[in-house]
């Protein structure tokens, strides 16, 4: 006999692995307690076992509820990048459905215990994703620690092209498109067509993964729209 309590329990801990494996193979930054509550939004989706709906409504409902899940989890950077979170959440869906279906479990093993093996079924999959899907080597997630003592969660992408270095204390330079309330000074810094200043000011400390963390970084700020990413790293980070 199946009860309502563990269905709410093994539902919640599936989104939960699903959302924290998206997040780990797209390396997107974001707090745990995000996933968390988007993980408990999912429990809406039990309704549909107790009424009846029509088949079009259900799917209409599931893609509505799947969004508003990402967007807690990840928020809204640009639409290309919601609809790739998107693509990822269902893929990863019916992998998983799809390998317990296709081994039978179900047959084999009480429900309960498909919890010992999602993770390792989600893991198998970030293992292909991570060596076959190279289009997102370069991106990291960065946590900035500011001044006034607020955090900024970022989610990087490493610019071969960007190696400014601020010549004032020798700092590399990273660029966020966000409004902050810090101490600027102004670099120079040449583009393909002119020379040109831009705002920077010194973190407390940048936190980097994959690289760790770093205290000769200064932050400077643009007003440009970035797709996918809100942090252009700076090359010479991997020189070192």
């Amino acid at each position: 006999m199946i009860y309502i309590d563990e269905i709410i329990f093994l539902n919640f801990i599936i989104d939960y692995i699903l959302l924290t494996t998206i997040s780990k193979i797209l390396k997107l930054n974001t707090k745990r307690i995000r996933i968390i509550l988007s993980s408990l939004i999912g429990e809406i989706s039990l309704v549909t076992l107790f009424f009846s709906i029509n088949n079009i409504l259900l799917i209409i409902f599931k893609l509505l509820l799947s969004s508003l899940m990402l967007f807690i989890s990840f928020g809204f950077n640009d639409i290309k990048s919601f609809i790739k979170n998107t693509i990822y959440f269902y893929i990863l869906n019916f992998f998983l459905g799809g390998t317990l279906y296709y081994f039978k479990l179900e047959s084999l093993i009480k429900y309960k215990y498909y919890l010992l093996l999602i993770p390792l079924i989600m893991n198998v999959y970030e293992y292909f994703s991570y060596n076959l899907k190279n289009i997102f080597s370069y991106k990291y997630k960065v946590t900035v620690y500011l001044n006034n003592g607020k955090i900024l969660y970022l989610n990087g992408f490493m610019d071969t092209g960007n190696s400014l270095i601020e010549p004032y204390n020798n700092r590399k330079v990273i660029i966020i498109n966000k409004k902050i309330n810090e101490n600027f000074y102004l670099v120079p810094y040449k583009t393909i067509d002119n020379t040109s200043l831009i705002k920077c000011f010194n973190p407390k400390k940048v936190y980097i993964d994959g690289i760790g963390e770093r205290d000769d970084i200064s932050i400077g700020i643009i007003n440009k729209k970035f797709v996918g990413y809100n942090c252009l790293l700076n090359y010479k980070l991997l020189e070192e």
